[in-house]
């Protein structure tokens, strides 16, 4: 009859376990500070709290949290770490304000587990989370605004950034131009070299256009084979050319077939048709507005011959 360790034995042999997850579980016990959003258009977004002087929370890119909703202010607030388990944050005259138990405060310190509204929708709630909450819970967000494909953004976050932007240039008398474009003729691709090599395709054209676009541009996978765009600050003639470099870059990018029984190396390429559609500085219009104008025009571009852009503003 084989005898059991007893429980001294079984804790010394334990405490001596060095493989990679006995070692991710000794590092998360230490625990880090942290800003989640639980209620706006980037829900489930985890903020780390840096040590130092402190963190600016905006909109504007400089700030080292950058917030993508239109009621915050380009530089809306600063955070201060408390040791051992507090943060400062104070407004910076901001146009909408930070609230704390529904009251507009300038300044507040938080405790684990206290919330604050930001601007009129941005919910925040201080946590302290270890290694193993923090992983789980970045990965729920990526999951939930991330195309699974392709690594950019979902139809569904796209949906409410461009609700968002919207409303911010609607207020500050600047142009957007929205740019819808899909692959001209993907289902002859798949029906000839494959759906994986359609897959991978996609993940090509996903990555070239992700490498030259403004790091405030909007891109997402808006369907199968349709991909769109939001181009922040970019009048009629600038989203033209814009859509331009887009199918010029596109028309760059080649993967290899992936072949199933030998045969020789094939490359696969693709053009795009380019719809755009600007709203000008002082110009109303809804969101649906936009993307039906932006696919009208996509529309006109298949329909005159493919691989060509075509664009028009709100009237």
């Amino acid at each position: 009859m084989a005898i059991l360790p007893d429980r001294t034995t079984l804790l010394e042999t334990d405490s001596f376990d060095s493989s990679p997850v006995a070692e991710q579980l000794r590092r998360s016990q230490s625990k880090h500070a942290y800003l989640l959003i639980i209620d706006g258009s980037e829900l489930g977004r985890m903020i780390p709290l840096q040590p130092g002087p402190r963190q600016l929370i905006g909109r504007d890119p400089l700030c080292e949290v950058v917030l993508q909703d239109d009621c915050i202010s380009r530089c809306h607030a600063e955070t201060i770490l408390v040791p051992p388990d507090r943060v400062l944050i104070r407004d910076l005259n901001s146009t909408n304000g930070i609230f704390a138990g529904g009251v507009r405060v300038h300044e507040a310190v938080l405790a684990e587990g206290d919330k604050l509204l930001l601007g009129r929708r941005t919910i925040l709630k201080f946590v302290l989370q270890d290694e193993l909450d923090e992983t789980y819970q970045r990965q729920l967000y990526q999951s939930s605004v991330k195309d699974g494909l392709t690594g950019i953004y979902n139809r569904k976050h796209f949906d409410a950034q461009l609700v968002a932007q919207v409303s911010f240039v609607r207020r500050h008398q600047l142009p957007l131009s929205l740019i819808i474009f899909d692959l001209d003729h993907f289902k002859r691709t798949n029906d000839e070299h494959g759906h994986l090599t359609g897959d991978l395709l996609l993940v090509a054209v996903a990555n070239a256009v992700g490498k030259m676009i403004r790091r405030e541009d909007i891109f997402a996978r808006y369907g199968g084979e349709e991909f769109a765009l939001i181009a922040l600050g970019i009048d009629t003639a600038g989203g033209r050319a814009f859509g331009e470099r887009l199918r010029s870059k596109v028309a760059e990018v080649r993967v290899r077939r992936l072949e199933e029984g030998g045969g020789g190396e094939v490359w696969v390429t693709a053009t795009i048709s380019v719809g755009v559609a600007t709203l000008p500085p002082g110009k109303s219009s809804e969101p649906s507005s936009l993307i039906e104008l932006a696919d009208q025009n996509l529309y006109e571009a298949k329909r005159t011959g493919r691989d060509r852009v075509i664009t028009s503003e709100v009237s």
